[in-house]
């Protein structure tokens, strides 16, 4: 094994979403949030989803992870519809992590990230220290080593988002599910974010990732899903989706793209 926590014992996972529409709240009179949308995500395949503030890139993780109710369509995994998966099953199929965390108890990093390891929840394992080598190589690969005796609650934005990425990895499912990861991380952090996934992605994961930093997002995917945020949503291969003169459109200013050093650069500017 790497330096990284590998994607699971099952290499893969497929994804299926078919003719998806959500409206706000799960709620049957709520607004449209967008549909339909299709799209399918293999192993290997790096997916990041874009779009404004109330487009429903959180409703869209949490509905895939089976915790958001959907208005009309499916999502199936591994050719099985959502409702047909154990929640202990299903864990071990994907992983979500949301846009928020609570920690409403006390519990250290190494804890927390042992809890996670473990989803038959050993406390006792957990708070006697870790033996796991995984959590170690992956608290040292997300700089939380000298953290690990801190308590969550005492953590900066930064550092317990950090904490929030090492929980998802841990949970070695195939499939990633991150909402906003990048979310409260410095430039060199979020450099180790995108190694880190590309690293599962490698090794047969996949993931889908909510962001708002376009020149991010071009770095990290390889396919996206736009939300354009008045019920519109498309899904392809990053170089046909991710273009200024759809994001212009989308966030209503204006947005150029260059090329820089081999990668497309996002710039905005002043005016609509």
């Amino acid at each position: 094994m790497s330096a990284s926590v590998s994607a699971s014992s099952a290499a893969s996972v497929e994804l299926e979403v078919v003719g998806l529409h959500l409206k706000a709240g799960g709620s049957a009179r709520g607004r449209n949030l967008f549909g339909p949308l299709d799209l399918r995500i293999g192993g290997g395949q790096r997916w990041v989803v874009i779009g404004p503030n109330g487009a429903g890139k959180s409703s869209l993780l949490a509905a895939i992870a089976g915790v958001f109710p959907l208005a009309a369509g499916e999502v199936r995994i591994d050719g099985r519809p959502l409702f047909e998966w154990s929640a202990d099953d299903l864990a071990g199929r994907r992983a979500w992590s949301p846009q928020f965390w609570s920690d409403p108890f006390p519990a250290t990093v190494r804890e927390t990230a042992v809890l996670a390891r473990d989803r038959g929840f050993r406390w006792q394992a957990a708070s006697g220290g870790s033996d796991e080598p995984a959590v170690d190589r992956l608290l040292r690969r997300l700089d939380l080593e000298r953290l690990a005796e801190i308590d969550v609650q005492a953590l900066s934005g930064g550092e317990r988002q950090r904490v929030a990425i090492a929980t998802a990895l841990l949970q070695e499912a195939p499939l990633l599910l991150l909402d906003e990861p990048a979310s409260h991380l410095d430039p060199a952090h979020q450099r180790l974010l995108l190694g880190l996934l590309a690293d599962h992605a490698r090794q047969g994961g996949s993931f889908l990732a909510s962001l708002h930093d376009l020149n991010l997002a071009w770095d990290l995917a390889d396919h996206c899903v736009v939300l354009d945020g008045k019920g519109g949503a498309i899904a392809g291969p990053r170089d046909e989706v991710l273009t200024a003169e759809r994001m212009s459109r989308v966030f209503e200013v204006a947005i150029e793209s260059v090329e820089l050093l081999g990668a497309r650069r996002f710039v905005t500017g002043p005016e609509a």
